[in-house]
């Protein structure tokens, strides 16, 4: 009934709307999608025979609605309640099929029967693509534990019908490998074939008890089969070993959706979020009413706090006194004049980005845009606020030092009539040089100390501002982008050098008055070397690498690759290989250890274990949405710690420093944690049965 339903809604989308657009809150009755038919029709030979060719030109062929089959209220309520269901209903034909006296020796037998169904039922090419797979990886393995990671990772790749049916072929050929086993019942899951996943999960649960992966995906299984009691049951069990659960928590706000339970829901979303990110759950809760605010953005690691060593820059000091400012002069113009050597050298940097720039091609935006972006603004908000109090201290300012200008010129006038007054013949010639450098010393004092104090607020401000920036491009644009934007950053931070921000000097080409005619007495002043500090640079430290001997996926701060080997390509087919795989499932989340350790015995990774070093990946049929690099307190400075000034035993906010590059391979071990599948239940997979194994 849904191939009845939309074509019509999407033709009469294309017409001009008058009434305000508002979700149906009950299914159109016969009638009503009688009228919209007769409509539709009459839009469609309203259509001139120029637009009639034209989308025969297309390939679009115009349906006549006049041929329509009639529907009656029942099947429109049907088809409608499909379309708005947020959880599976209940099967019970597939819950009452569920295979029986599956145990732990019988599992081989069993995928083994699953995997011979499954070569029956799939795509003849996915299933022809995948036993040559299977055979690259049994001559490229050394293990099945290595052979498992290898078949998992076309998961990953978003080949989940290749995944499944290597996979598969591993499973049925031992049935010690328990990661294999919980990874293949995860993808059953995923694709359609609950009911198959179901025995798989429930042996294992067995053997490894409280284990939160196990737990969700057997909710998720149950959850597609609509039983929403036992989905609970193991749902609430995973969440209540890992509140921030990723998938359960997602989970259970579509049960709690369903019930009504609209708080419930966005609760749940809400924890899920605080473990992984995608724009799915952002879009899920604002379609409940609520909008994320900036703290509930998160990036994947901590910021260096001053990342282009803006700190480490220092102006010539601010004069006091008549001598101070002679000295000042000549250090602030040496001290220009290497700002704006450094400039017109950044200057040439930029032009050389902005030719790379100009030759690369972006079709999509960095995986962390969005979010960088977000807090970015918040961050640049808050900033505002106190760029908005600098402004207000810079006008009480200026009221203040044209005050201090006023008393000083009224006060060297009053000197200069009284110098003029006893100079002459018979008069007293006192030497009046002094007094005016006393009078000119007091007004320097007081003046520059509240200049430099502006300036250095303005300094201040000024390098929370471009660090913000600097930090968050990392995540917000690409390479080459990047390196255009540092180097704006870097440009704006001397320029700020030199002036500071909207200071009044009263013609002074200093940030500082200077006044330098009242020397009394020739005293040696002796002169500062200065010498401009050095950037430090702004990179991605961020960086994993997925080593599958075939492929290799690296992600950093902007992207995620996947190189595939070109020997692989060629033993597969290229264009066999990259055909579609037309399976639906909603998210998932894929746990890589880098190394396999004491973990192995206890069952699958779990979403919550803190494992040596490894990756997790936050992913839907669409591809990847977040990737957290995990790894263990590493004390200590080095090549790839957050911040490289740090001391031995440094830490940031109290925590320990922690390396943020990681490699994992066919060496570590892998995990994934299913998500919902097709709401609908309509998976490629839900009709297999199996009865003996």
């Amino acid at each position: 009934m849904k191939k009845l339903i939309i074509p019509v809604v999407l033709l009469m989308l294309n017409q001009p709307i008058t009434a305000q657009n508002k979700p149906k809150e009950k299914p159109p009755t016969q009638h009503e999608m009688e009228d919209m038919m007769r409509e539709a029709q009459q839009l469609v030979e309203g259509l001139s025979a120029e637009d009639k060719r034209m989308m025969d030109s297309l390939g679009i062929k115009m349906p006549d609605f006049k041929k329509s089959p009639k529907a009656t209220d029942n099947a429109l309520k049907a088809a409608w309640e499909d379309e708005n269901r947020v959880v599976p209903k209940k099967d019970i034909v597939r819950i009452a099929g569920i295979p029986k006296s599956v145990t732990e020796s019988r599992l081989p037998s069993f995928v083994n029967a699953i995997h011979t169904s499954l070569e029956k039922t799939l795509d003849a090419g996915s299933v022809k693509m995948a036993s040559k797979i299977a055979d690259y990886i049994a001559s490229h393995s050394k293990s099945n534990s290595e052979a498992g990671i290898m078949a998992t990772s076309f998961w990953l790749l978003g080949k989940p019908q290749i995944a499944l049916l290597t996979l598969g072929e591993i499973c049925s050929k031992d049935p010690t490998q328990t990661d294999n086993f919980s990874n293949y019942a995860a993808m059953l899951s995923m694709l359609g074939a609950e009911h198959l996943a179901i025995p798989i999960l429930e042996t294992l649960n067995r053997k490894f008890p409280q284990n939160s992966t196990l737990l969700n995906n057997l909710g998720q299984a149950w959850l597609g089969l609509g039983d929403l009691l036992k989905a609970e049951k193991y749902l609430d069990s995973a969440i209540a070993i890992y509140p921030l659960h990723p998938q359960a928590n997602m989970a259970k706000a579509a049960i709690a959706e369903s019930k009504g339970n609209t708080e419930q829901a966005k609760q749940a979303i809400k924890k899920s979020l605080q473990h992984s990110y995608s724009k799915e759950k952002e879009a899920k809760l604002a379609s409940l009413g609520t909008k994320l605010t900036a703290g509930d953005y998160r990036l994947p690691t901590p910021f260096k706090k001053d990342a282009l060593n803006l700190g480490g820059f220092k102006a010539p000091d601010f004069p006091i006194n008549v001598e101070g400012c002679i000295k000042a002069e000549t250090e602030w113009n040496t001290f220009y004049a290497e700002i704006d050597n450094k400039i017109e050298q950044l200057e040439l940097l930029k032009e050389n980005a902005l030719s790379v720039l100009q030759k690369a091609a972006f079709t999509t935006v960095p995986m962390y845009a969005e979010r960088a972006t977000k807090l970015n603004q918040s961050a640049l908000a808050l900033t505002q606020v106190k760029f908005l109090s600098y402004q207000q201290k810079v006008a009480a300012f200026t009221t203040e030092a044209l005050d201090l200008k006023n008393k000083y010129d009224e006060k060297m006038k009053k000197l200069r009539k009284e110098d003029s007054d006893q100079t002459g013949s018979g008069r007293a010639n006192e030497a009046y040089c002094k007094k005016y450098k006393e009078a000119s010393d007091n007004y320097l004092e007081v003046i520059n100390t509240k200049m430099k104090d502006m300036y250095l607020d303005a300094l201040q401000l000024k390098k929370e501002i471009i660090n913000e920036s600097a930090n968050y491009a990392l995540y917000s644009m690409w390479p080459e982008q990047f390196q255009v934007a540092k180097l704006e950053y870097q440009i704006e931070w001397l320029r700020t050098m030199k002036k500071g921000l909207g200071i009044p000097t009263f013609g002074s080409s200093f940030p500082f008055i200077s006044i330098t005619e009242f020397i009394c007495e020739e005293d040696e002043i002796e002169k500062e070397e200065m010498k401009l500090q050095n950037f430090d640079d702004v990179a991605c430290q961020y960086k994993s690498k997925l080593k599958f001997i075939f492929a290799e996926i690296e992600s950093n701060c902007s992207r995620l690759k996947a190189h595939l080997d070109v020997k692989f390509l060629e033993y597969t087919r290229y264009d066999d290989f990259e055909r579609a795989e037309g399976d639906t499932y909603i998210s998932s989340t894929i746990k890589i250890s880098a190394e396999i350790g004491k973990s192995a015995n206890k069952g699958p990774l779990k979403a919550e274990a803190k494992v040596g070093a490894g990756v997790e990946l936050e992913m839907d049929r669409q591809g990847v949405k977040d990737v957290s690099i995990i790894a263990e307190a590493k004390v200590g400075a080095g090549t790839n710690v957050i911040d490289k000034q740090l001391e031995e035993g440094g830490s940031i906010a109290g925590k320990d420093v922690v390396d943020t590059t990681v490699e994992a391979g066919v060496e570590g071990r892998i995990s994934l944690i299913s998500g919902q599948g097709t709401v609908s239940g309509t998976g490629i997979l839900n009709g297999i049965r199996i009865t003996s194994f």
